[in-house]
């Protein structure tokens, strides 16, 4: 019979930690990034963008791992309905109620709710709510903040579903659909 060592036979029962083994996520120089109240890591190169959507993680603090936003929703708005083939995302309702909408499911989140949208999962979302609200996005992996500097720089009289889809295949994502609250999106474009 084989003599196993020690360290192998811990692997095999799961005993022993292979994070060692693994890549570690971290900034290029494995600092930390600090957003404070009302900061914005990422430079948006449209300030009405970097209202709406101040990124508080970057792909390169995260060495791409992540990006974390937190999305300022209008009342009644939200995006069209699409479909994500690079990112998972992770969403959390600080104020205001939305609707998700994730394949065939739907689920109001109040604030202090949580919802995870794995890639290849059609989803959309709205704040139902009268007022604005507020949610915590993180996308995995990182660069999601590029997509949203794009829309920001597409002016308002152009975002038609034609010029959303477009710039939405270029970030690996397909349109699917109009907004929950169409209507009023059609008015403010």
């Amino acid at each position: 019979m084989t003599d196993i060592d020690r360290r192998t036979l811990l692997f095999a029962f799961g005993l022993a930690s292979v994070t060692r083994a693994l890549p570690r996520a971290a900034g290029p120089s494995g600092t930390v990034a600090v957003a404070k109240p009302g900061a914005n890591r990422f430079s948006f190169a449209s300030a009405a963008q970097a209202a709406q959507s101040p990124c508080k993680v970057t792909s390169a603090d995260s060495g791409g791992a992540i990006t974390a936003f937190e999305l300022n929703a209008l009342a009644k708005t939200g995006p069209f309905l699409h479909v994500h083939h690079r990112e998972d995302e992770w969403y959390y309702v600080l104020a205001g109620t939305f609707l998700f909408k994730a394949g065939s499911n739907e689920y109001t989140l109040p604030p202090g709710s949580s919802i995870w949208l794995p890639r290849d999962i059609p989803h959309v979302w709205a704040n139902t709510d009268s007022t604005p609200g507020k949610l915590l996005l993180t996308c995995q992996p990182g660069g999601f903040e590029h997509f949203f500097d794009e829309i920001g720089q597409v002016p308002p009289s152009e975002k038609n579903p034609e010029k959303m889809g477009e710039l939405m295949a270029r970030y690996g994502m397909e349109m699917l659909g109009p907004p929950i609250f169409a209507s009023a999106w059609m008015k403010a474009h």
